[in-house]
């Protein structure tokens, strides 16, 4: 338990500095992560230095009340390792960031449309209609890739669950590029499905990549900041520290109409 302590505040401080900040069970060098931001202000912090001790205790114990505390560790992990990566790579790993949240917001409910007995026999059912249907019946080949989807069709999607969790937890993304829309409006997880299906972005301006991971970063770590028991307004992912203190936020639109 006291090992498993250690680790989590380190997880936890790096999470405060955006950044990772030493190795587990470093006391000595956590001590001194703390005082050179107190005296720098390292720009990617999410959390004043000097609040951060009382940030890793309400975490802490947030962590280990959580029935899923070993999915919040992940998602807390990707954000900080993402902070070495390139823009491409930093996006990536923050975005399954967001899924890993999403993945624990799912394990506190239920987020399947029929019960698993339920969806069994529906399953049968379409598969025996599926083998009758006249485009399929002579082709197995094909009909078997369409089976290996069907239980894709008993999970809520992805953007449901995303807007029940900034319902339920009172997250407001309003004011940052949207995680959700149209394709061609270009939304986060239009950035992210053309990434991890190898789309270079070799002919699309850097800076408006990197604009978008800055976007996701906040986002992510709002999401993070209200499951942790923290208030995001006491964090520098708000509205109101951004609105004053990180102008390119403001420039967005922009930055995405970019991308067309």
């Amino acid at each position: 338990m006291e090992a498993q302590g250690n680790t989590d505040r380190l997880l936890l401080e790096s999470f405060a500095a955006g950044r990772l900040t030493g190795e587990p069970g470093d006391e000595e060098g956590s001590a001194e992560m703390l005082r050179a931001r107190a005296e720098s202000g390292i720009d990617g912090a999410l959390v004043e230095a000097r609040e951060t001790e009382a940030f890793v205790a309400v975490a802490s114990e947030c962590l280990s009340r959580s029935r899923q505390s070993e999915i919040l560790r992940r998602a807390v992990g990707l954000f900080v390792s993402a902070s070495g990566e390139s823009p491409e790579g930093s996006f990536i790993s923050l975005y399954a960031a967001l899924e890993s949240v999403l993945t624990f917001f799912r394990h506190e409910d239920e987020y399947e449309i029929l019960p698993p007995e339920d969806f069994s026999r529906l399953e049968r059912d379409l598969k025996g209609w599926l083998k009758e249907h006249p485009l399929l019946a002579a082709d197995a080949s094909r009909r078997a890739l369409i089976y290996e989807k069907i239980r894709e069709l008993n999970r809520f999607p992805f953007s449901h669950v995303f807007r029940k969790f900034c319902r339920q937890y009172e997250v407001d993304l309003s004011d940052l590029w949207p995680v959700l829309g149209r394709p061609e409006e270009w939304p986060l997880a239009e950035i992210r499905h053309r990434l991890i299906h190898g789309d270079p972005f070799a002919s699309r301006p850097a800076e408006s990549l990197v604009c978008a991971r800055e976007h996701l970063r906040w986002t992510v770590a709002r999401m993070l900041l209200t499951v942790l028991g923290w208030p995001v307004s006491r964090s520098r992912a708000g509205s109101e520290y951004l609105s004053a203190r990180a102008g390119g936020r403001r420039d967005w639109r922009a930055e995405r109409a970019r991308f067309a």
